[in-house]
């Protein structure tokens, strides 16, 4: 049985609304979505390890990404007051970045290397060490996929996952890269 298969049996066990398989070389980089980070959009820019700049350009994210065989992206969708629910948006994300550790576990289990990325930068912890010491927790803290560059709009049609699971929801994504 090869690894994606094995991989496949433990994630049927979690809480994954969708996810797909895809070679790195599929993934979507955008200057524009980086751009948005540096326009600091949503206020993480310069604070923490796993945003812009620490993260390097986005041509050192995409060269590290391109350095792995396979990716996979995969998504939660919870239902949330209304649009305007920030308390629920926040207990979704935190939600989906508890799926996101145990998602993983299971890859790192079949490579130690895996890089995990995440959604708008850390949550970890309360005041990020960023730039003054290094990470206290660099195997949990997972670097924001937006914050490399990748247009997860554009990739997750293209793979048939939805992007909007309807009003009243927050989505949100999740991507592992690691090597077979």
């Amino acid at each position: 049985m090869n690894k994606q298969t094995e991989i496949k049996k433990e994630l049927a066990q979690l809480p994954i609304l969708e996810y797909a398989f895809l070679k790195p070389g599929e993934i979507i980089f955008s200057k524009e979505v980086r751009d948005l980070c540096e326009g600091n959009s949503c206020g993480m820019y310069h604070k923490s390890w796993a945003c812009p700049p620490a993260v390097g350009s986005v041509e050192s994210c995409m060269e590290k990404c391109y350095g792995y065989d396979q990716a996979m992206l995969f998504t939660t969708a919870t239902a949330v007051a209304s649009s305007f629910d920030m308390k629920g948006w926040m207990q979704a994300r935190l939600e989906h970045e508890a799926l996101t550790d145990q998602v993983a576990a299971v890859f790192r289990r079949y490579d130690k290397d895996a890089l995990i990325l995440s959604t708008e930068g850390c949550t970890v912890c309360k005041k990020c060490t960023y730039p003054d010491a290094p990470c206290r927790f660099p195997d949990r803290m997972y670097p924001a996929t937006e914050g490399y560059g990748i247009m997860v709009m554009q990739m997750a049609p293209a793979l048939n996952i939805r992007y909007n699971n309807g009003a009243n929801t927050v989505t949100y994504f999740s991507m592992v890269l690691f090597n077979e």
